[in-house]
This record gives C-alpha cells, structure tokens and sequence, in this order.
C-alpha cells in the first residue's frame, strides 16, 4: 500500500475528531502560525479562516493581554536555555466571548525548519473550571497570607514589580497595598535603585526556602528572610516571608540559629537514641553523620537509623549497661568502635544520658548521646606505649649489659692492679736481689700499661657517649704510622708464635692529614683483637689498598684486617659494635678486655665519613675492612731519573707480598720481577746476567721454604761475586741476624712492609754511593739527649712531682718544682730571660691552675715568656682538652700517668 504524508488540513481535521487543539509555530519573534486546527482557534477566540488573514501570529493574537503573552515568551526561552525538548505551562487567552480564558499550554519542538526557524508544536487544554476552583484556593491562601503573623511579599522575578503585599508587610511599610503593588521591590522595601543581590542570585529554587539576614536601613531593623520561587497566576514570582528583630518569631529562628551554631562547634557527633527498642536513632546532629562515614540517605535507605555501625561486641556490651542507667539515672562513658560504611573502624568514645518519657518533650525515653572520635589520639597512645616499651626494654638491657660490664672491668682491672701490688711486695721483699727487683718491675710496668688501657677504653666510650670526642687533623706520615701499630704488636704476636703480616698494596699517596692517635686507635684495637683471639701458631694479616676516590685531593684508604682466629658465632654480629658487650664463649672468658674497643673503632671510623665492616665464621677466623676517605698532603712519591728503566727482582715465599712489590717498583718507573723461592731467585739472577741484562738489585727475603735467604745470599754471591746489590726484607728486628747477612754478602736491611718510599730510599743509596760500607737499613739515628737542660715541673700532687722529678733527673735534666700555678708565675717572673729551657704544667691545681698560669706566663713583656715551650701533663687527656691547652699557648701535652719515653720525644722536639 502507498504511503504519503499528511496534509495540514487533514491532520487538523484528525486532531478535531480526536478533541485535540493543537497548532503549528515558528520559533522567532511573536510566533507565527504555520497552521492550527479549529479547536486551537476556538480556545484563542478566533476561527481557522482568521488566522492566515487577520490573525498570523500568536503574538498579534495576544496583543490585549502582554503579561500573558510575557509568560509564553519566558517559558520558551526557558526551555531553549535549558536544551529541552517540551516546556508546559498555565496562562491567560482571549476567550470567544471576548472574556479571559485559562489554558493549559503544552509546547514540543518538531525538530524541522520552516524559512530557516525551528517549528514547534503548541497544544491547548482549557483549565477554566480547574482555574475557578484554584480561584477559590487562592482566596483562602490570599487570606491566610493576610492573617500571617509576619511580612509576606510576592514579586515578579523578571520585572521585580510587587504583586502581592500582606497587612502585615503593608504595615511595616506603612502603606497601603494598592501603594506598592505595581512598583519595584528594591525601592519599596530598600530603598534602592537596582535590584538586590540576595533576592536574585543563584540559590532560590523552587523546592526549598533561601534563608538570609539582613539590615534594613530604610525600616531601621534587622529581617530574618526566606524567600523562594512561586508560580503566582501565570508569573515567575519570589515570594519572601520575614519577621522583624522584634517579633517572638525572630527570637525564636535566632535561638535556633544559636543552637545550630553550638552544635556545630562540638568535635563529634550527636544522636538521639530511642530506649523503647535499643536500636533506632530518632535524631542525630553535629558532625554524627561524618563520624561513621554515611550521608543521610545511605543511613536511613541502608541501616533503617538503626545504631548498626557500633562493632557488635561493643554494642552488646554498651546495651547492658544501658538497661542498668534506666534504672539509676546514671550518665555512662563507653570507648566503642565503629565500623564505617568503607569497612574502615573508628575508635569513638561515646557519653549517653537517660530522659525518660515524662521529663521528654515527645514523651518518647531517650539516651542523649555525644561521640567524640579519639582513634588519632589511640594510636599515638599505642605508638607511645610501644616507644616507652622499647625503651624500656633498651634501658634493661643496657643496665643489664653495664652491670655484666661492670663485674667483667672489676675482674680486669683487678688482675692488673694484684699484679702490681704482688710484684711491689716481693721486689721490696728482695731489694737484695737485682735480677729479681728488675724481673718484678717489669711485670708492675706491663700490668700497668694493661691498667691504664683500661681505663682509657673507659673513659674514651664516656667521651663518645656524650657526643664530646673531636678528631684533630695532621699531617700523617702513613709508613711510620703503620710501622709503629706494627712494631707494638708485632711482640704480642710472637710471644704467641703467631705469623704477623702488614702487606702493601697499590698506595700512591704516603702523606695523609688525618687525627693519627685515633686512626692508630682504631689499628691497634682491630691488631690486638686478632691477636687476642687468635691461637698461638695463628696468622694474622693487614692488607692495605688505595683505591680511587671521586672527591678531588682525597683517596680511599682500605684497611683489611684478617685472622684464622676462633671466629664470631652468626647471632653476635650484629652486636659486636655495642658497647660493654662480649660474645658469649668459654674460650674468651679468661682474655681480658672491657667489650668497648669495637665499639670505639666503629664510632672513630665513622667520625672519619668511613664505614667497618665485618665477616666471621666460628673456627674459620675474622676479617675486618675499615674504608675511609683519607686527605693527602703531599705529592706521591717521585720517580729518581737514575733508576729509570733498571730492573729488581723481589725474592719472596709470599705472592701477595711479591706483586705488590713489583707493582710498586713498576710505579717508580723500575722494571720489578719476582720469583717465589730461592732456587728461582738463583737461575733467574744467573740467567739475566748471561743475557747481559742483569738485576740492578736483588730484594730477598730472609725466611723461606726450602733454601732460605741467607743460603739463597751465598748462592748469589758464588754465582755472581759482588756485581748485584742484595736488599734483605725482615718483617721485624733484624738485628739478631745482621752480622750473619753481612758476612754473607748482603748489602741492606729494608723491614717490612714494604712502601713505595722505604723501597726507593734504599735503592737510591746504591745510585748515589756504590755499596755502602754500612747499609743496615735506612732509619735515622736517635737524636742527642736532653742532659743539661733546666726545667721547670709545677705539680700540686707530692708523689706525682716526686716520680716527675725523678724520671727527669734521670736524663740528665736540672729540675725546679712548683706546687700551683702562681708559683709557677712567680718563679718564672723572678728568674733571668731563658733561664728555664721548658715548663712542665699540670691543669689541675689549688690557687691557680695550668691554663691560667700559662696565660699569665705568656703575658710576661718578656721574649722568652712568648716563646718558652709549656707542656701540660695532665690527666685530662681528650682531644678537647688538648685544644684547649693548645689555644692558651702551651706547646704540648702529655697524658698521665706519664710515658717516659714519650715525655723525652716530647722535650726533645721542643728543646733541641
């Protein structure tokens, strides 16, 4: 069957049949009709025959009634504003016996375009009888508006003119309502001339009122307002009740607006719960929606206001004591967790109150509820409490750990201190007996040094534990260094037949600014633990490495410090760095020591900017590295243009101790070889010299397997006469086996270990001189002694000064005594300029002490007062004691109980 589209007329026609009346519009200006069926005509007052003529357009239509035709308008520009497809609305129309009609308005975008506009659809349904009986509404609603107890305005929201005015608002007004009525709201009421900005702004809608406060200064009173959007007969209209400052209802909105503003302050949560049933919340407040995480619909559509956020067992044991407050009038306090809607808990503290039902202004028995949310300050609770817990814990085990230090340092220091008092008793007891005085002394001396170590461990970790320990940086001789940590333990080590080894490796830089006590403080206690530990027969190593270092004028010193001793079980690792602990193993307990030289190390490394590292396995022995960043002064050693190019061969049963040497050899610009027995040595030196390429010098060491050095010297000799230079390598002393060497044919002596600046000094003494008729080795001699010196020894202890004095005189050394400072001064000011070669000063002292006396000496208008050498000797022997006696002007320092040897190095260095 053939479709075709509908006429006009034909579905004007259908639509009169059907009882519709409906016409078709242009969207432009007064709305021409493109045609409209006979009932839309009827309900406009007009006939289908008048339209396309007489009538045309909507708007012509409208012309005697334009605040209708206004509303048409707005409506529609509503709906385009708002993307809508339809818009409804009621209004006025011309009616067919010339009198008003009310119509119900029904407009549809058609989607098509007639002359380039939009067309629409506008349907009409007649509302008058509908209108009459809102009439009749409107009448009752007029008069209760006018019996209203407070202002009540309504006013067109596009043209601000008044519409409606009550008796009421009239009479704060003081006009009539045919006054207003018609004339702008801003001027009636405020007096303005544009429009108010709390009347028209975005937060008036038509579900819900807008309420604001607002001075009046026209009526000279404050308003409390509500206004919202109203549909009075066909307009867009605000309507606004207010109440005056002085009217019961303003008191009233303002106690509630202060109950509101005093809820709101509450940190928590209020709520209102029913005692008839245990469960439901009939009202709540406050922050009470926040604090268990539902909004308002989620709490009524999901929990039905029941209290079901509190944890179970919390609310089965706040209900019980519910039940028991009913009776007693009692107010309870619960900690309660809640269990937010995220599954999240909350820790609430809840406060509840009873009111039964007759004291209820519902009558309905309530517990009255304020929840404060306290799981922040829980939690920090917790954290403190663990805090306080651990350090507890920390505090028993390191008063734990003291008091085990404690018993241990009373056994140590006692052993020593028996030891003195012993070996005093039987040296008195045999004062006629020499060899046995002297065997005693020696003893008290060695108990003595282990006494005093202790006590400087002890005092050393106070020192570290108060933060109060300074390095004093200096310029480092490395090699002396090194030779000195050696040569102290290099006795402790053989009187336990132990193998000791310092080994070189590539070390560029022998100059050094560091605090040389505490980095020797550092070797001696990791040497003298691995020789402690160690049994005896054991090897003990120190490998030394210079590695790159990416800071400018710094290098990376590694020390490695490595034992075959008993080891360290797994567990005591980690704690072997604590302080007054030891690990707990029967073969130490009778080794003596405090349990701080670990501690100590690790804590100077790390003043360095270094770290200790350590690896141990039980039975298998230990192995330290210290790494520390290390600034050097001087340049490293340099090359000797005479022995460029000339080639050594190192002799050594060691491979280690053979690389390095070479490597150190290739670096001073020398061809370094080396072979690992005496019989290589042997057919390497006779091999090179049938070549014509002989060894300038041959470096040997003098123990090895199989042919040693002395026998490999004689070998070399037979073979190849006097032509090579032998250079023999002793790890310690070697004046036990000089003559036997050089009758053999040996040239030098060069001790262990090895540096790049030993190895050259040596060498070039064969450039300069040939052989020389005495090479024994290379160090210098000791410098004359101090005999005929005067000296000036202030010392306020009897026995101190008496021993002071003694150990002085024994070096030939004139000695004056002082008892305090100011008669230190007084000596000294009353005796001839450079009478006194050097002052003794202790700082402790009655009248005045050693940093006061020196100043006022080195007041003195006196050039010997400036220059004279002051060195304290004293017990305060920390770094910052030293600076501090340094920055007075004393020269020196020397620690009590007093070294002599040391003391003389010291007066020597400053007197000669």
């Amino acid at each position: 069957m053939e479709q075709r589209e509908w006429t006009a007329g034909e579905q004007g026609a259908l639509l009169d049949r059907v009882g519709v009346a409906a016409g078709r519009l242009l969207l432009e200006e007064d709305y021409p009709f493109l045609w409209a069926n006979g009932r839309f005509c009827a309900a406009l007052g007009c006939t289908q025959a008048e339209v396309p003529s007489r009538v045309r357009s909507l708007g012509r239509l409208y012309g005697e009634y334009p605040a209708d035709f206004a509303v048409i308008e707005a409506e529609l520009a509503e709906m385009l504003k708002n993307g809508a497809q339809s818009a409804a609305w009621t209004c006025r129309a011309p009616g067919g016996d010339g009198g008003a009609a009310w119509l119900r308005m029904t407009a549809t975008l058609d989607g098509g375009r007639a002359d380039g506009c939009p067309v629409f659809y506008l349907v009409l349904t007649d509302v008058s009888e509908l209108a009459a009986s809102c009439g009749e509404r409107d009448r009752y609603f007029r008069m209760m508006m006018d019996e209203y107890a407070g202002n009540v305005y309504i006013c067109d929201m596009d043209s601000y003119e008044l519409l409606y005015v009550n008796r009421e608002a009239a009479s704060t007004l003081k006009r009539t309502s045919e006054e207003v009525c018609g004339r702008k709201c801003y001027e009636v009421i405020q007096g303005r001339t544009s429009p108010c900005p709390f009347c028209t702004n975005d937060r008036l809608t038509h579900d819900a009122w807008y309420e604001w406060q607002f001075d009046n200064p026209v009526l000279e009173r404050t308003f409390m307002i509500k206004n919202r959007i109203v549909n009075w007969h066909g307009h867009r209209a605000r309507i606004e009740l207010s109440h005056d400052m002085y009217s019961a209802e303003y008191k009233l909105a303002q106690k509630d607006r202060e109950r509101s503003a005093l809820i709101s302050t509450i940190p928590g949560g209020l709520a209102r719960l029913d005692a008839r049933d245990m469960s439901t919340i009939l009202w709540y407040g406050a922050d009470f929606l926040e604090m268990i995480g539902y909004t308002a619909e989620q709490f009524e559509r999901e929990l039905h206001s029941q209290c079901g956020y509190v944890h179970p067992d919390d609310l089965e044991r706040m209900l019980d004591g519910l039940r028991g407050i009913r009776e007693t009038g009692q107010h309870l306090v619960y900690e309660v967790r809640l269990i937010r809607r995220s599954g999240e808990q909350r820790i609430v503290t809840i406060t509840l109150c009873y009111v039964s039902g007759e004291e209820s202004w519902d009558g309905i028995p309530s517990f009255y509820t304020i929840g404060l949310d306290v799981t922040e300050e829980r939690t920090e609770q917790g954290r403190q409490r663990r805090a306080l817990e651990e350090a507890y814990q920390a505090a028993r085990v390191a008063n734990s750990a003291k008091t085990d230090f404690l018993s241990s340092m009373s056994h140590d220091i006692r052993t020593p201190m028996n030891a003195i008092m012993g070996m005093t008793a039987i040296a008195r007891a045999n004062l006629s007996a020499p060899d046995r005085v002297r065997d005693c002394l020696g003893k008290i001396d060695v108990s003595g040094r282990h006494l005093l170590s202790l006590i400087n461990e002890v005092l050393d970790m106070s020192k570290i534990e108060s933060g109060k320990i300074d390095l004093s940086p200096e310029d480092i001789d490395l090699p002396k260094l090194l030779e000195g940590v050696y040569d102290m333990c290099k006795p402790l080590a053989v009187e336990k037949g132990q193998e000791l080894k310092v080994i070189v490796g590539q070390v560029r830089h022998e100059k050094i600014v560091a605090d040389g006590d505490r980095l020797r403080q550092v070797f001696m206690n990791l040497l003298s633990n691995a020789v402690k530990y160690t049994p005896d027969g054991g090897k003990i190593t120190l490998v030394i490495r210079e590695k790159e270092s990416s800071i400018p004028g710094k290098g990376q010193f590694e020390f490695v410090f490595t034992d075959n001793g008993i080891g360290m079980a797994p567990d005591y690792l980690p704690h072997i760095f604590e302080p007054f602990t030891r690990a707990e193993d029967s073969r130490i307990s009778k080794i003596q020591g405090t349990g701080l030289g670990m501690a100590i190390a690790e804590n100077i490394v790390h003043m360095m900017n270094g770290t200790i590292d350590v690896e141990s396995e039980p039975g298998k022995g230990s192995r330290f590295t210290v790494i520390v960043p290390l600034q050097y002064y001087a340049e490293e050693v340099a090359r000797d243009d005479e022995l460029a190019g000339l080639s050594v061969l190192v002799v050594d049963d060691d491979q280690i101790v053979c690389e390095n040497a070479a490597m150190l050899l290739d670096e001073l610009g020398m061809r370094g070889q080396w072979v690992l027995s005496g019989a290589e040595a042997l057919e390497r030196v006779a091999l090179a010299h049938e070549r014509g390429d002989g060894y300038f010098a041959v470096i040997l060491d003098w123990k090895m397997p199989g042919m040693d050095g002395l026998e490999t010297v004689k070998a070399i000799r037979g073979e190849l006469g006097e032509d090579v230079p032998i250079i023999i390598i002793s790890a310690y002393d070697y004046s036990d086996i000089e003559d036997e060497f050089l009758s053999a044919g040996a040239d030098a002596f060069i001790t262990k270990p090895l540096f790049k600046s030993k190895m050259l000094h040596v060498l070039q003494l064969f450039c300069e001189s040939g052989r020389p008729e005495d090479a024994g080795g290379w160090e210098e001699e000791p410098a004359s002694g101090l005999l005929g010196k005067r000296m000036l020894l202030v010392e306020d202890n009897d026995l101190n000064r008496e021993i002071a004095a003694e150990l002085l005189q024994m070096q030939g050394v004139t000695v004056e005594c002082a008892e305090n400072g100011a008669q230190a001064v007084e000596l000294f000011g009353a005796s001839a300029p450079w009478y006194y070669n050097a002052i003794l000063m202790d700082i402790q002292m009655p009248v005045m002490n050693g940093y006061d006396a020196t100043a006022a000496i080195r007041a003195i208008d006196r050039e010997d007062a400036e220059r004279v050498p002051i060195v304290a000797v004293t017990a305060n022997a920390f770094v910052s004691d030293i600076s501090k006696a340094r920055s007075v002007g004393m020269n020196d320092h020397i620690p009590k109980p007093i070294d002599m040897a040391l003391l003389v190095q010291v007066l020597r260095r400053w007197t000669l």
